[in-house]
């Protein structure tokens, strides 16, 4: 039995950092401008991956538009989260060659990170969207399996794909469009001008559509990982040599023999002169955008979780970490950021932050949640997926808000979003900072995978070969009761003692990197094993 009174510290969140701003990005000689444009129009909202509404997750169109959902990266499909995982079908995915370290040709399988399917529901019949390993974004039946088409990128796909309806085509599938990226391509030399892995692909038939080249920077990278936007009619697009563009996407001009989208505005290189000095060419941008009111936010593998203008792109905010950052930024429904850190040129622990970003930088800090210092392969700790937050399963706010992420210490964690317990080191070893209560943590081998939170379920994966169902149990309580869990205060001032219990697992053939999405009963997740996964409860 064990209970934690954590609500007289809610009050008590220190706003301390030590955070040192950048610089606006440089412009080097050898990348090219962005391509003229007008100057942009006012926003508007056209058509976008925002929260779907419960009449809008019924009938035809698109249900999840991107990786975690929507624009703010925190919704995750529609249940029930089955609590029995059976096989139901296993779709081939195969393996692709890339290029390892020391430029060796190695072979990849299955599914990677981000690796989150997303899903479109025609004439009453569901569809996934997934790119994979082999090369291939596939069309596939998510009733049994069977492939649609395939188009073939140049490298292999780690991210996930995002698909939207230009304007006035919600109700004509024929009219939506996939974008996905991939690695810049086997054996062709960086800076080369044919680099174009950022691919525009008819959802109808997958044919491609346009193709976006990505310059050569001081990024050692000009792969494509991160899942664009499509927002205010414009494709927000973050590419791994460090810029994020702004893209239309349907008014398309000839280039090296093929089409690609226009530009409307392109950001500065987000590094400064300093991040090269610390990082040298490991400035890669991985993570997706985010979007909370007027202003994207992306964390950089240069160390800044930066805010941008969503008209021009110019940078508005930016608050220094100094980390390689991965994993995509969370956005909670009164406008705060979850922020993963990796244990990359840092002397503290990686773990996550919660940031005010109406704030300046120096005073946004609201908690760091620290992971342990033990890592897997390439990574010495902290987290390299995203954080999954309740907000979108708890609109009423009648349950305590939970964040729930996976470290590659070897656990999941499950902390209280608002409430705060004692304080902490932060990942350059500012001291005291608040450390947010922790709900639940279980060993599940290391992850960097993201995991997803659909009503008072946690779907998880990592590389203990398993996935797993587990169950949040909250139950009114009185400040003063006791009992099995965690006394936490719900954002309507009501209380709950909180517990987590696993309660339904399912071992496959490989380890898992990928985001698990589910809907209506089924949860679907690809392995490095070759295969995606179809799992729930079998008729």
């Amino acid at each position: 039995m064990r209970i934690v009174l954590a609500g007289a510290l809610l009050a008590v969140l220190l706003l301390v950092t030590a955070c040192a701003p950048g610089s606006p990005g440089r412009s080097d000689g050898d990348v090219p401008a962005a391509a003229p444009a007008p100057a942009p129009a006012p926003l508007r909202l056209v058509q976008g991956p925002m929260p779907l509404t419960p009449s809008e997750l019924d009938g035809d169109g698109i249900k999840v538009a991107t990786f975690l959902g929507d624009a703010h990266r925190r919704t995750y499909g529609r249940g029930p989260v089955p609590e029995r995982l059976d096989l139901i079908w296993k779709a081939r995915i195969g393996t692709g060659s890339t290029t390892g370290l020391g430029g060796v040709i190695v072979q990849w399988s299955g599914t990677g990170w981000t690796g989150q399917p997303t899903l479109v529901r025609e004439d009453g019949r569901d569809y996934l969207l997934i790119g994979g390993y082999d090369h291939n974004l596939r069309k596939i039946d998510a009733q049994t399996g069977e492939e649609v088409w395939t188009y073939e990128f140049p490298d292999v796909i780690k991210g996930t794909n995002t698909v939207f309806a230009p304007p006035g085509t919600a109700s004509d599938p024929s009219s939506y469009i996939v974008v996905a990226g991939s690695r810049r391509g086997i054996g062709v030399p960086a800076g080369a001008a044919s680099i174009a892995p950022f691919r525009g692909v008819s959802y109808a038939s997958g044919e491609e559509l346009w193709r976006h080249p990505v310059p050569r920077t001081r990024s050692y990278s000009q792969d494509v990982d991160a899942s664009a936007l499509y927002v205010h009619g414009r494709l927000y697009a973050a590419v791994e040599s460090g810029y994020v563009y702004a893209l239309e996407p349907t008014a398309t001009v000839e280039w090296d023999g093929n089409r690609r989208p226009g530009v409307i505005a392109r950001s500065a290189e987000l590094y400064t002169a300093q991040d090269i000095q610390r990082h040298g060419g490991n400035l890669v941008l991985e993570s997706s955008p985010a979007i909370s009111g007027k202003t994207l936010y992306v964390a950089a593998g240069s160390g800044h979780v930066y805010g941008l203008d969503l008209d021009d792109l110019s940078i508005v905010w930016d608050f220094y970490i100094g980390s390689d950052l991965d994993g995509t930024v969370a956005v909670t429904t009164d406008g705060h950021l979850l922020v993963p850190v990796e244990k990359q040129y840092i002397s503290g622990p990686g773990g996550v932050y919660k940031l005010d970003p109406t704030k300046p930088p120096s005073e946004a800090v609201m908690w760091y949640f620290p992971t342990e210092d033990r890592g897997i392969g390439e990574w010495q700790g902290g987290v390299i997926g995203s954080v999954a937050i309740d907000d979108a399963t708890d609109p009423n706010h009648a349950r305590p808000p939970l964040a729930v992420f996976n470290s590659v210490d070897g656990r999941l964690y499950v902390v209280s979003q608002d409430l705060v317990d004692g304080t902490t080191i932060g990942p350059n070893r500012e001291p005291d900072l608040p450390r947010p209560v922790l709900v639940h943590r279980q060993d599940v081998g290391g992850s960097i995978s993201t995991p997803i939170i659909i009503g008072d379920s946690i779907v998880t994966a990592g590389y203990d070969g398993k996935v797993r169902v587990l169950k949040i149990i909250s139950q009114p309580a009185k400040e003063s009761e006791t009992g099995d869990g965690v006394l936490l205060r719900a954002r309507d001032g009501s209380w709950h003692v909180v517990s987590v219990a696993e309660v339904a697992s399912f071992t496959g053939g490989g380890s898992y990197e990928s985001t698990p999405l589910v809907w209506e009963g089924r949860i679907y997740i690809g392995s490095r094993d070759g295969f995606l996964y179809c799992l729930g409860v079998a008729e």
